[in-house]
């Protein structure tokens, strides 16, 4: 009975931590908007990974937080950094651009399906039906949201913009999995100190991607919207809310954690409906979907394989 207490406690612990992820993500997507006003996309991405970057090392700092350890710690951590910041980070404004902004929500949501599928693969998951189910439920909310949005771009900046947003999709996913890989691994992992080995492999790229594609010309680097979007999006969506996303994955199951994410299109709905633009209808019924969907996912049970033996120590 105690492991069963402690179980609901971990639940309802990473619920809270997830729900302020979600609130950070949904409303980044309002912040972005007003930065990309006075920048490009990839100016304003490098400019987001930076304060993320001294804002992790700071609270690293008083923390007293710890870098992953050992050659094998740091090759997950920089594959998983280029994954989750520079390929997510980059993949979600550039899809957006390309295909707009409901073509890029839907496909960058789907990284729950790619978490279930391989997480059951490579961590041993095995979710009920429910959980499928759940997720199905999620997703055709997502749908249901953005289907009045759909469209826009050129023909060929459409398909590019919807290969994109799939990949960020599957960059997140495979990410989510790796983290929770190694926490399973290294029970004691400081996911602070993982966050900040993460930023530093992968704001750095950001940072040259940036400054290569699009240079600094065209931004208003005097615009006080620009600088309040790049700080509530750097602190609030990259720092914290990765932060908290990592707190609550490793007390939960990487597919249940990863469902949350379907909750970011209804906090930015909520957002623009705060700003006097009202969701029509079907809007409602979708955000009504997408909430039934991550409940049911989180109320499935989790069946986890026997696992292999644990390899050898590389030699770290």
């Amino acid at each position: 009975m105690g492991s069963g207490k402690a179980g609901r406690g971990n639940e309802v612990v990473a619920a809270a931590f997830l729900t302020v992820s979600v609130f950070f993500w949904g409303t980044a997507f309002r912040a972005t908007l007003i930065g990309a006003d006075h920048t490009s996309t990839w100016v304003f991405n490098a400019l987001r990974a930076v304060p993320a970057t001294i804002f992790l090392a700071l609270v690293a700092v008083v923390l007293r937080s710890r870098l992953p350890r050992g050659r094998t710690m740091w090759t997950w951590t920089a594959v998983s950094g280029v994954l989750m910041v520079t390929l997510a980070l980059a993949g979600l404004s550039e899809s957006a651009v390309r295909a707009g902004a409901g073509n890029a929500a839907v496909l960058a949501n789907t990284s729950p399906f790619f978490v279930l599928v391989l997480g059951r693969l490579f961590l041993g998951e095995r979710v009920s039906w429910i959980g499928p189910a759940g997720l199905a439920v999620g997703f055709a909310g997502i749908v249901t949201m953005v289907w009045p949005q759909l469209g826009g771009g050129e023909s060929g900046d459409l398909v590019l913009g919807l290969a994109v947003a799939l990949l960020s999709a599957a960059g997140w996913g495979i990410g989510t999995l790796m983290v929770k890989r190694m926490a399973e691994r290294d029970p004691e992992l400081d996911l602070v100190g993982l966050s900040v080995g993460q930023y530093l492999i992968g704001a750095p790229v950001l940072v040259v991607l940036g400054l290569a594609i699009s240079g600094t010309g065209g931004t208003d680097w005097g615009s006080i919207d620009l600088w309040g979007a790049v700080l509530w999006v750097a602190i609030g969506a990259s720092a914290l809310g990765q932060l908290l996303f990592f707190a609550g994955l490793k007390r939960i199951s990487a597919s249940k954690a990863s469902a949350w994410g379907f909750l970011s299109p209804v906090v930015a709905v909520l957002v623009e409906t705060a700003r006097g633009d009202a969701p029509t209808a079907i809007v409602l019924v979708g955000m009504v979907l997408v909430i039934v969907g991550v409940a049911v996912v989180n109320a499935a049970p989790v069946r986890e394989v026997a696992p292999a033996p644990a390899p050898a120590p590389a030699g770290d």
